[in-house]
């Protein structure tokens, strides 16, 4: 079974994210990824990758924030965000989940925040198939953050055109996708060749998971386009609401 820390004392325990920040004392070198059987709440029984930090436990913490009581999402949205740099980009889709119960704003932003990390990273890794990963974690954003941005004809919907459109101009802004200090292996270890790896307890080296630092300005500039592809289709939307309005 999957091992994994706990919240504590009515806090977000520092402890919670102990085993993963060891993990995370350097971006590459040498991971050992060993599988762990895990029994699903329908009672069918699967496997993960574990070790380091990787994949399987981060989605475990995830699942014990995700468990914490709704009255708690102020304290636990902000201490996320808080150690924002020093924790998988995955979380962030819990503080975005959280933000939404009380600052619509944030939450979109610290989802598209998570979102581009998380692309980011998993276009770090080696195997491709890590990106497989990204829409898993994207939705456990869950339905409270979708419903700031679904995009209709109301007057609604033209509200959260505007918030999307200005959380990403904020990322572009700020560059703050590219400032996480987390290790990649959290994603890079949801792939293919990391759970062959796994099956059989094979140590992996920085040069069989991860990418060369080299390319990874390509990898960023993949990220920039993506954000620019859905500033720029948003700033349509909002074009033709505003002749709409003139046409009035």
């Amino acid at each position: 079974m999957i091992k994994c820390s706990k919240f504590m004392g009515g806090l977000l325990a520092a402890a919670a994210f102990a085993g993963l920040a060891s993990a995370q004392m350097e971006v590459g070198g040498t991971r050992h990824p060993v599988l762990t059987e895990v029994t699903l709440s329908d009672g069918n029984r699967t496997s993960f990758v574990v070790g380091d930090g990787a994949w399987g436990e981060v989605l475990a913490e995830m699942g014990i924030m995700r468990g914490e009581d709704r009255s708690r999402d102020r304290e636990i949205a902000e201490q996320l965000y808080n150690s924002r740099n020093e924790i998988p980009a995955a979380y962030l889709f819990e503080a975005a989940r959280r933000y939404a119960s009380f600052d619509p704003d944030q939450a979109v932003y610290v989802f598209f925040l998570a979102r581009g990390r998380s692309l980011y990273d998993a276009l770090r890794c080696l195997d491709s198939t890590a990106t497989n990963g990204v829409p898993i974690v994207t939705d456990m954003a869950g339905g409270e953050v979708a419903s700031f941005m679904n995009i209709t004809d109301d007057g609604q919907s033209f509200a959260n055109v505007t918030r999307m459109q200005a959380a990403l101009d904020r990322l572009q802004e700020n560059g703050e996708i590219f400032t996480g200090q987390f290790t990649p292996w959290w994603i890079c270890s949801a792939s293919d060749s990391v759970y062959i790896a796994a099956t059989n307890s094979a140590p992996m080296p920085e040069n069989e998971w991860l990418k060369p630092r080299e390319v990874w300005p390509s990898a960023q500039r993949m990220v920039e386009q993506n954000m620019a592809r859905n500033r720029a289709l948003l700033a349509v939307t909002i074009g033709a609401r505003d002749l709409e309005a003139d046409s009035e």
